[in-house]
């Protein structure tokens, strides 16, 4: 892994995020916002490593823009903007939770206060610290506000293409004694707080592919598509970054055949129950020798 490169993808999420910010209001068509975020890292020298998560109310994770769909903000909206920067396959990962109306802050404080929380520990204790702690740190943060962490949406380790890399960093307590410091990737802690039940489910919108293997296919536009999906390096991808010389029917019918034969996976959207909201707050951090526990995207400053 190369830092400087990591510290330039990291700067480079930072300022999307605040971006985002600045382009985010109720009345907002959340399709052509997403589409504004990913232009907005590209112009920036890097790409998504994944198309930009935009996440609302009981919807945790997964969900992104739909070009031929729009979806308006809404005020008492919860939004979650998660997202990935790439420079040659090196990867940060960060999320803010957007909110209008104060009713929410209390959720949006929870899942940011335990990854500040977090963060504290590791700053002093980075050279002992485990898996477990920060999963026990987590939980009982979010519990001080009287909400629930998601239990079954964990932080990861990064490599180089690889977006989620083993061990995940669950974030309820837990007996991972792997310690921090024997790994020298990149890690992102993402805590999810929750007014519903504390788990997620897949829904049953699909935005986000991934390539899985090549195999045979007849379709002549599946094949046009796969050559695309291959550039990809194995990231995450949107349906609307690829085939856009294809009319919608045929770019759809080729992603259906792509994913009956297993060429590709979706990741659906994943959910809390009906009528609850979920916040999350996430960074990327990396352990060097020579500065200690390094926050590459700075949790402090998205907030400001």
């Amino acid at each position: 892994m190369s830092l400087e490169i990591l510290k330039k993808s990291g700067k480079i999420s930072l300022e999307t995020h605040k971006f985002a910010k600045k382009i985010i209001k109720p009345g907002v068509d959340l399709s052509q916002v997403g589409r504004k975020i990913d232009d907005f890292i590209i112009e920036k020298g890097a790409f998504p490593a994944w198309p930009v998560n935009l996440s609302v109310n009981n919807e945790a994770a997964h969900n992104s823009y739909d070009l031929e769909k729009e979806r308006i903000l809404l005020e008492d909206d919860v939004l979650k903007v998660d997202v990935g920067v790439s420079i040659d396959g090196h990867i940060t990962d960060s999320a803010q939770t957007i909110i209008f109306n104060s009713r929410h802050q209390k959720l949006k404080d929870a899942s940011f206060q335990a990854l500040k929380a977090t963060k504290d520990y590791l700053v002093e204790n980075y050279k002992t610290a485990k898996i477990s702690d920060v999963g026990k740190i987590i939980e009982n943060k979010i519990k001080e506000f009287g909400l629930l962490p998601v239990a079954n949406l964990t932080g990861h380790y990064l490599a180089q293409y690889v977006a989620h890399n083993s061990p995940s960093i669950p974030n309820v307590e837990n007996f991972m004694q792997e310690k921090f410091s024997d790994y020298e990737e990149p890690f992102a802690i993402e805590p999810f707080a929750t007014t519903g039940s504390g788990f997620v489910h897949e829904g049953t919108d699909l935005l986000i592919f991934e390539h899985a293997e090549d195999r045979a296919v007849r379709n002549k536009d599946a094949k046009k598509l796969l050559e695309e999906i291959k550039k990809f390096k194995g990231l995450p991808f949107s349906e609307f970054w690829i085939g856009k010389e294809m009319s919608s029917f045929s770019r759809k019918f080729a992603l259906r055949e792509l994913l009956k034969n297993e060429i590709i996976y979706s990741h659906p959207v994943l959910i809390d129950i009906k009528g609850s909201y979920v916040s999350q707050a996430e960074t990327t951090f990396i352990i060097s020798k020579e500065e200690g526990l390094i926050d590459l995207v700075g949790i402090d400053a998205i907030e400001q």
